[in-house]
């Protein structure tokens, strides 16, 4: 049993300084987080709000003493701050999986020891590699969630033209993707909504609803987001375009059959356009592209909230009962996703809501 703030891993014991290494290798260990296309904020255990202020019209003609009327709010947006809010209620999930380690016997021959085969007494190094093949699959489920999830699973009045497209709030590889909202659910709610909260806080910029198959309409959404793009975000360094393999392998290929080009056919071509960095990533869905500021600080327009319990609580590692060979592994996790800024994305998608 875990004692003195470390758990007992199998008999091994990890620190809490190791732990956390593992904690966080749990919640960044995806495409998303290392391209730095996400800003984690640890440590929410309820709720989490970001504030969002806009200044309305402030100039008006001089004169030597204003009246009171001069200053009264305007239906133009006159003389006034408005304030909306954006939150990050992370939500309960974990990952288990229970397992006998004589399963594996005839691996870890050379590591078993003398007499019974006792999972505790097997080399650490063999645990430990159990232990990031889940974490690994675990990974994969919050990158593909980052993007992809719904919170209550699919929903049937979001859909896309494309077969391609994955459902929103569906299964992915490790399991349901229905325990909050991905960054795609936020979109379309932001797009749909007449929510005064959620207007107030700005609107999703949407450059095309259509289908892309060829590389030339590729590159043609790609221009129409970067026309649609707000001018004053245009010089950002921050600003990034990003998608999946399938629509970049096809721009890709349509760059490289051009009679006059750049790159070699043996070479990849560069993955910018018009100066902006492309990152092409698993998780996020075919048909779809993201143009903002996708950063790890707290300028980026994506966010996610995590909260971990106690080391104790985190990561467990037992035998499953004290007459039972099986053991599981057991991670409790609470994540959410949000926008932030939501007129400063620009998006294409074929996801609609009817």
């Amino acid at each position: 049993m875990p004692t003195n703030g470390t758990i007992n891993y199998a008999g091994n014991t990890y620190s809490g300084e190791v732990l956390t290494d593992l904690l966080v290798y749990t919640a960044h260990g995806n495409d998303t987080y290392n391209e730095g296309l996400i800003h984690i904020k640890p440590g929410i255990q309820k709720k989490f709000v970001l504030p969002h202020v806009k200044l309305g019209k402030i100039i008006q003609d001089n004169k030597p003493t204003p009246t009171s009327t001069e200053g009264a709010k305007g239906a133009d947006g006159h003389n006034e701050y408005t304030h909306s809010e954006r939150y990050l209620e992370p939500q309960d999930f974990m990952v288990y999986l229970e397992f006998n380690p004589r399963d594996f016997e005839e691996y870890w021959k050379p590591f078993q020891p003398e007499g019974e085969l006792i999972f505790r007494e097997l080399d650490p190094k063999i645990q430990a590699t159990m232990l990031h093949l889940l974490i690994d699959r675990k990974d994969q489920y919050i990158g593909d969630c980052i993007w992809c999830s719904k919170k209550g699973g699919p929903d049937a009045s979001i859909s896309s033209d494309s077969a391609d497209n994955v459902v929103l709030g569906g299964d992915s590889e490790a399991g349901p993707m229905k325990y909050f909202d991905g960054a795609l659910a936020r979109v379309i709610t932001n797009l749909n909504s007449t929510d005064a909260n959620e207007k107030a806080s700005g609107q999703v910029i949407l450059a095309g609803n259509t289908a892309m198959t060829t590389g030339e309409q590729v590159e043609s959404a790609l221009y129409a987001m970067y026309r649609k793009c707000p001018k004053n975000l245009r010089k950002s360094n921050k600003l990034v375009y990003v998608m999946g393999w399938d629509l970049w392998d096809a721009y890709d290929q349509y760059l490289t059959s051009k009679d006059v080009k750049y790159t070699e056919n043996a070479d990849v071509n560069r993955y910018r356009f018009k100066g902006k960095r492309i990152v092409v990533i698993n998780g996020i869905t075919e048909q779809t592209i993201f143009l903002g500021k996708f950063t790890t600080g707290m300028d980026s327009c994506l966010w996610m909230g995590v909260d971990y319990a106690t080391d104790q609580e985190s990561v467990k590692v037992e035998r499953l009962q004290a007459n039972s060979e099986l053991y599981f592994f057991q991670m409790r996790m609470k994540i959410d996703v949000n926008i932030v800024l939501p007129s400063e994305i620009v998006v294409w998608t074929t996801y609609k809501k009817s």
